[in-house]
């Protein structure tokens, strides 16, 4: 796996621990502090975000570890 894939994969980790982490705080605050899900709207965009970045993952990240041939 290349430095650049590996670096890739690791920034995906790294933004799902910090989604489920932030996102557990802030459930937890909106519960204790208001009816209103507001943690939900927060939950869906940074959500959208972190799927763009598994997209980016998927087809950047993935490719085959073979050694590519150069022209």
């Amino acid at each position: 796996m290349s430095t650049a894939r590996k670096g890739l994969q690791v920034s995906l980790v790294i933004h799902a621990m910090v989604y489920a982490i932030v996102m557990i705080g802030l459930w937890q605050i909106n519960q204790s502090t208001s009816s209103f899900n507001w943690a939900g709207i927060v939950a869906w965009g940074w959500g959208i975000g972190l799927g763009a970045h598994a997209a980016v993952w998927a087809v950047f990240g993935r490719g085959s570890s073979a050694p590519r041939a150069s022209r």
